[in-house]
Parts: C-alpha cells; sequence; structure tokens
C-alpha cells in the first residue's frame, strides 16, 4: 500500500518491485496479478479521466473502458493533474515527474529526488508538486525549480482555487498556503495527518485525513466536522461546495449536501486512493487491485470486467 496508509506507515518508504505489464489494453476487474493499485485520478473532459498508479501505471479512462499507456517506467505514480487533455502531468517517487502532450508520456527534470505525492496545476506553466520531507517544487513552463517550503513534515496533497491561493497539506497536522508572494503555516485545529485537500472557492475549503478527521475553512476559520467514520480520508473532490465527495480506507465513500457528511453505500471494502468527477453525474474513485468504481449521480458500480 502506499505510504500514507497509515499513521504508522507515513514514515516508511516502500521498496520497488518489478510489475508485470500485460499487453495490449488492461481493464477494470481483470486478474489482479495484473492489475495495478491506482492512487490518482485526473479528469480532463467528460468522460475522460487519467489514472496513475504503482509500478509506472497509467490508464485513460474513456467510454467506460481503461486502456493502458506507456509510461516508460516502473516507478511508483503518486498523483495526476493537468488542465488539458494536451497537457497532463504525473508525480511520484524519488522526484520523478512525467508530461503527457497529447501524444506521449516523457519524464521531466525535476531537480529533486524525494518522493513526490502530490501534484497541482493552476495552468500548463505554473504547476507545484509536493512530497516527503517538506519538498516543493514549480514549474514555470521552462523548468522545475524547489520551492522553500519552510517544514520538513511530509506533504501529501496540494490544491488551489487560483495562481494566488495554494495550500499544501500534510502530516502532524500541517497546513501550508500560498497567497501569490510566499508559503506561509496555517494554524489548524489538529495535529491530524492530512492527506486531501480541495474546496470550490477560496472560501470554501475541505480538509481531510487521518481517523475520519473533515475540516473545513469558511474564509475566516478552520471547523472541524463530523464525518460519522474514523477511518483515514484520502481523497476529496466536488462540484461545488454542497456537493462534495470524499474517499479513503475500507472502501469508504461520503457525500456533503452542504448540511452533513453521509456514507453512500460502495460494494467494496478496498481502500480508495484518489477521485475525480468531470463537473457532469460522472465521478471516478480508484484504489487497490485496479478497483475503479464509478458514479453515475444515483449509485456506484465497479467497472465491469473484461468490458469489451
Amino acid at each position: 500500500m502506499p505510504k500514507y496508509g497509515s499513521i504508522l506507515v507515513v514514515l516508511v518508504s516502500l521498496s520497488l518491485i518489478p510489475f508485470p505489464f500485460s499487453e495490449g489494453p488492461a481493464r477494470a476487474g481483470i486478474d489482479p496479478s495484473q492489475t495495478p493499485a491506482w492512487t490518482g485520478v485526473w479528469g480532463g473532459s467528460p468522460g475522460d479521466f487519467y489514472l496513475v498508479g504503482e509500478y509506472g501505471a497509467i490508464g485513460h479512462y474513456r467510454n467506460g473502458e481503461i486502456t493502458r499507456m506507456e509510461s516508460g517506467t516502473r516507478v511508483w505514480l503518486s498523483a495526476v493533474t493537468g488542465t488539458s487533455s494536451n497537457s497532463i502531468f504525473a508525480a511520484g517517487y524519488n522526484g520523478l515527474i512525467l508530461h503527457y502532450d497529447g501524444r506521449a508520456w516523457a519524464p521531466m527534470a525535476s531537480g529533486v529526488t524525494n518522493d513526490l505525492n502530490g501534484i497541482w496545476a493552476a495552468s500548463p506553466t505554473d504547476v507545484y508538486a509536493v512530497g516527503d520531507r517538506g519538498t516543493m517544487i514549480h514549474y514555470d513552463g521552462t523548468r522545475w525549480a524547489s520551492v522553500r517550503s519552510g517544514t520538513q513534515n511530509l506533504l501529501f496533497g496540494i490544491w488551489g482555487s487560483s495562481s494566488n491561493n495554494v495550500y499544501a497539506a500534510g502530516g502532524r497536522g500541517t497546513l501550508l498556503h500560498y497567497d501569490g508572494q510566499a508559503w506561509r503555516p496555517v494554524s489548524l485545529p489538529s495535529r491530524d495527518h492530512f492527506i486531501g485537500v480541495w474546496g470550490s472557492s477560496a472560501d470554501d475549503v475541505f480538509l481531510v485525513g487521518d481517523e475520519g478527521i473533515i475540516l473545513h475553512f469558511d474564509g475566516k476559520a478552520w471547523t472541524p466536522m463530523k464525518s460519522g467514520v474514523s477511518d483515514v480520508l484520502r481523497a476529496v473532490w466536488g462540484r461545488s461546495g454542497g456537493d462534495v465527495f470524499v474517499a479513503g480506507e475500507n472502501g469508504h465513500v461520503l457525500h456533503f449536501d452542504g448540511r452533513s457528511w453521509r456514507v453512500q453505500p460502495v460494494a467494496t471494502a478496498e481502500p480508495l486512493r484518489s477521485l475525480w468527477g468531470d463537473g457532469t453525474a460522472t465521478v471516478l474513485a480508484v484504489g487497490e487491485n485496479g478497483l475503479v468504481l464509478h458514479y453515475d449521480g444515483s449509485q456506484w458500480k465497479a467497472l465491469p470486467a473484461n468490458k469489451r
């Protein structure tokens, strides 16, 4: 499992083991020995998503089917982001950054060797990635350069409402904020490990992490919310401030309707690592053993096995 599966493994780096790729398209539900754990998902347009995962696996979801893409690496990929189908970035272990230009994935010189856990793009020329030991790097359209984060704690997730309002979340209650001038620590009412961050605007931001914790920022203060679960929550994404999804351990998917959080019925107990929606009814949640869950606006279902 990824290093942030629990408080214990937050401080442990995983060894990299060769992974046997299958020939041709790889679909959800096939033999787990041929199916990677998916750790990141990002949507480029309605019904069009990109997935990244263990041992360099990259998948392209379209028309309800996942086709494997050639990444050129076996290194674990942690996260993916982009601004269009011709400008996608993936981050991974050992400082790995890959870029997709609409034709092929190619490595980029990141200038760092620490594992990267999160990545977010404001534009094709304004991209941040964060990782172990407070690692933070920025891409300006020409090159990646290190950024002084001011912390040695692990950084897991990063998100912004604009290039002048960006948050990076991490271990031991770490939350950093960028206002367009400098990164500064944010005081939080908790010292938990935070993994996922997302917002509908600068004044409506959600932060999730260990032991079912959810914090909400209303533009003035960060306030704890009752999630109803005690497992690790890893990812958060929404269509609006009143339509937000959270995913985590034991197949937990939560939904916020603007008033309260409710657990949604999902037919799996597999850990979920990431989720993303396309602005319509479709939301994808991805996780262990090649699991890809699809939400159609009313219910969650795993993609069918060996769909042709």
